[in-house]
């Protein structure tokens, strides 16, 4: 997944949103305006989310992993959105469970092929005891992009 670009310009750190829509829409707009995605991704990541719930609980804390359709993609990324206060996102594979989320992992995949693969490896990582304690103690865009960059590649 060298490919994927993880920097600090892609993570916010307190992400103030009242639903898992807003939340989506925040950290979408800015892939936009970071120019790693179309316009058309905001909408899009919205519209798969209703369709297709991302959220996972983990031992440490509810995440969730919107993605869309790699028409909607420039250029491979992933962005990291640290929710101010947690929001209610459906559970993958069972949307009328609600998960508590604290952290966004919005996929911006451009080779729909990767997707599998780079699933697997966040995956592993997510269910490493401590990396999303660790991850959200991160103070700084770059301690976060730097960890997970990091832990991502030692998955490999």
């Amino acid at each position: 997944m060298e490919d994927v670009l993880i920097s600090p310009e892609l993570v916010l750190m307190e992400i103030a949103a009242d639903s898992d829509q807003e939340a989506l829409e925040i950290l979408a707009r800015h892939l936009y305006e970071k120019n790693v995605v179309k316009e058309s991704y905001v909408e899009a990541v919205k519209s798969r989310e209703r369709a297709y719930s991302t959220g996972l609980e983990f031992a440490e804390m509810g995440i969730a992993i919107p993605h869309t359709d790699a028409k909607h993609v420039c250029k491979q990324a992933i962005a990291i959105g640290f929710l101010k206060d947690p929001v209610s996102f459906c559970h993958m594979g069972m949307p009328e469970v609600s998960v508590k989320t604290e952290i966004l992992f919005m996929m911006a995949i451009k080779n729909p092929g990767d997707q599998v693969g780079f699933l697997e490896k966040m995956m592993d990582l997510f269910q490493t005891e401590g990396f999303l304690t660790a991850l959200k103690a991160c103070t700084t865009e770059k301690d976060v992009a730097e960890m997970f960059q990091k832990c991502l590649v030692s998955e490999s």
